[in-house]
C-alpha cells in the first residue's frame, strides 16, 4: 500500500510514530511518492511493504545487499536505544520501534528517487484551526553509506498542489547519509497561510536536490511525527470549540446553495444565536433561535450561496459551537 485517504483534523493536535506499518500499513493521510519536485508532488509509489525484512538498511553478514532493495520500507526507528550496534538483520527486524523510511537509488537503475523521494501528510482541511507547529524526526540509518542527501520541508494547497512553499525548520538544513547513523529532532512552526483553508493541505519531508558525493545512497527515515495547533478564533472570526458538551451543532444530510439543515443539542433552554459564514468571516445568514432544552433541527432556507465551504455557528453567553458545512 503506498497511500491511504486524506486526514480529517480533531481536537489540537496529531502524533504517528509508524509503529504499525507491519500490521495496518502506511497510516491514514499518508502518501509516499517518488519524482516529487517543487511542483508537483510526484508519482505515487508502489514500492511499500509491510514486511520487516525488506526495511533491512545496514549489511552485515546475515543481511545481503539484495535484502534492501530500492523504494518505501518499514524500517526499525533510529529511536530503538543503541540501535547502531545492532547490525544483524534479526535485531532489526525484531524491534517494535518503527519508522518509514526509503532507500534512494540511481537515476539510471531506479529513476524517481535521487532526487524525488517525499513523505507527504495531506489535512483534509484546516476550517477553524491555526498556529501550527510540526515536530518530527529525521533519521540517516545506513553508517556505510557516503552520498549526503538534503530534505526539504514545504507544504502545498490543493487537492493536486503546483506550488510548494518552503517552511523554515531547526536545524535550518536538514542532512542524512555521509556515513551517519542518528536521529535528529526537526521542528518547525508553520505559516498563516495553512490556517482556514477549505481544501486540503499538504505537509512534504522530500528530497528534492540530487545527492552529493559519490557510492551508495543512504537511507532514510521519518518518526514520531507531532503537528499541534490552536481552534482559537481565526480568520473566519470563529471558535471551535466542538469539544464542549453543553452545546453540538451538526449539518445533516446535503447543503445546497439554497439550502442548509443542522442539528443542535443545547443543555440549557434560552436563547441563543445562528450565524453562517464564508471563509473570509463575512456574515451571510444570522438568526435568533428560542431553544429548548435537548435537539431540534434547524432548517435555513432562501440562501442564495455561493458553491464552496461555509462555517455554520450557534453559541449564547456561555457556550458555542461550530460545524464546517460545504455547499454544492
Amino acid at each position: 500500500m503506498a497511500s491511504n485517504a486524506q486526514l480529517t483534523l480533531t481536537g489540537t493536535s496529531y502524533t504517528q510514530n509508524f509503529d504499525a506499518l507491519g500490521t495496518t500499513g502506511i497510516p491514514s493521510g499518508w502518501v509516499v511518492y517518488n519524482s516529487a519536485t517543487s511542483t508537483s508532488l510526484g508519482t505515487v509509489d508502489a514500492t511499500f511493504g509491510t514486511a520487516t525484512d525488506w526495511g533491512v538498511y545496514y549489511d552485515t553478514t546475515d543481511c545481503p545487499s539484495d535484502v534492501y532493495g530500492t523504494g518505501f520500507k518499514n524500517c526499525a526507528s533510529a529511536d530503538n536505544g543503541p540501535l547502531a550496534m545492532m547490525t544483524t538483520c534479526t535485531l532489526q527486524e525484531g524491534q517494535p520501534n518503527r519508522a518509514l523510511g526509503v532507500r534512494q537509488s540511481s537515476t539510471t537503475s531506479h529513476p524517481g528517487y535521487d532526487p524525488g523521494a517525499s513523505f507527504a501528510f495531506e489535512m483534509a482541511n484546516t476550517v477553524g484551526d491555526s498556529a501550527f507547529s510540526l515536530t518530527f524526526k529525521l533519521q540517516s540509518l545506513d553508517s556505510a553509506s557516503p552520498r549526503i542527501t538534503t530534505w526539504t520541508v514545504d507544504y502545498g494547497i490543493g487537492a493536486a498542489p503546483t506550488v510548494f512553499t518552503p517552511i523554515t525548520t531547526t536545524p535550518a538544513t536538514l542532512t542524512t547519509g555521509g556515513y551517519s547513523f542518528n536521529n535528529q529532532s526537526v521542528t518547525a512552526t508553520l505559516p498563516a497561510a495553512i490556517n482556514q483553508q477549505s481544501g486540503p493541505v499538504w505537509i512534504r519531508i522530500s528530497a528534492l536536490a540530487p545527492s552529493t558525493g559519490s557510492g551508495n545512497r543512504t537511507t532514510t527515515g521519518i518518526d514520531d511525527f507531532d503537528l499541534t495547533w490552536s481552534t482559537a478564533t481565526g480568520s473566519t472570526g470563529v471558535t471551535n470549540v466542538s469539544a464542549q458538551q453543553s452545546l453540538s451543532l451538526v449539518v445533516i444530510g446535503h447543503s445546497t446553495t439554497e439550502k442548509i439543515r443542522l442539528s443542535s443539542t443545547v443543555e440549557e433552554e434560552g436563547v441563543y444565536k445562528l450565524n453562517i459564514l464564508d471563509l473570509t468571516g463575512r456574515v451571510v445568514y444570522k438568526e435568533t433561535i428560542n431553544a429548548q432544552a435537548g435537539n431540534q433541527i434547524i432548517d435555513v432556507n432562501g440562501l442564495n450561496l455561493a458553491p464552496g465551504m461555509y462555517v455554520a455557528k450557534i453559541n449564547n453567553r456561555s457556550s458555542s459551537s461550530v460545524a464546517k458545512v460545504i455547499v454544492q
